[in-house]
C-alpha cells in the first residue's frame, strides 16, 4: 500500500476485538509483508476519522506504534509530512486523539520538529512518545512505566 492506503487484518474487513486479537493477527500477517517507505500516517488517520464518524462521534484514541518516523525532505515538507500534517489537522475536528509511540532506534530526532510544524488545530490531538528512550533509562521499571504514561 506504500503511503497511500491501509489494509484490514481480515479479508471481510471486520474489526479485531481487543488488543490481544489485534496482536495475534499482526503476528500472523507480519511475516508475509514487505515493509518499505516512504512513511505517511495520513491513511490510518483518515481511516480513524471514518471510524469516529461511523460511531456517531464517540471519542477514540488512535495508537500508532512505529519503528520509523514520517519520511522527511530536509528543510521543506515532504509529500508524506504534508499529508500526515493535513490529516492530523483534519482529525482535530473530531473526537480523536493520536498517540505515536516510537519503538526501536528510529531515528526519532525529527519527530519533535514534526510536531512543531503542525499548525493550529481545534485541540492538541497529537502526541509523540519515544518508548525506547524512556525504557532505556536507568531507573526502576515502575518509574519507567510512569514516565511512559505521562509522556
Amino acid at each position: 500500500t506504500h503511503d497511500q492506503s491501509v489494509f484490514s487484518f481480515y479479508p471481510d474487513f471486520h474489526a479485531c476485538r481487543g488488543f490481544e486479537e489485534a496482536l495475534r493477527r499482526y503476528r500472523e500477517i507480519a511475516p508475509h509483508l514487505r515493509l518499505a517507505g516512504p512513511t505517511s500516517f495520513a491513511p490510518v488517520i483518515k481511516a480513524s476519522i471514518d471510524i469516529v464518524e461511523q460511531s456517531g462521534g464517540q471519542y477514540h484514541i488512535l495508537l500508532i506504534i512505529a519503528d520509523g518516523q514520517v519520511s522527511t525532505a530536509g528543510d521543506r515538507l515532504s509529500p508524506q509530512e504534508e499529508s500526515t500534517i493535513n490529516a492530523i489537522v483534519d482529525a482535530s475536528q473530531y473526537a480523536l486523539s493520536i498517540v505515536l509511540v516510537g519503538v526501536g532506534d528510529g531515528p526519532w530526532d525529527t519527530m519533535k520538529q514534526f510536531d512543531d510544524r503542525i499548525p493550529e488545530r481545534k485541540f492538541d490531538n497529537f502526541q509523540f512518545v519515544n518508548f525506547t528512550q524512556i525504557m532505556s533509562r536507568d531507573i526502576p521499571l515502575p518509574h519507567k512505566e510512569a514516565a511512559f504514561a505521562l509522556a
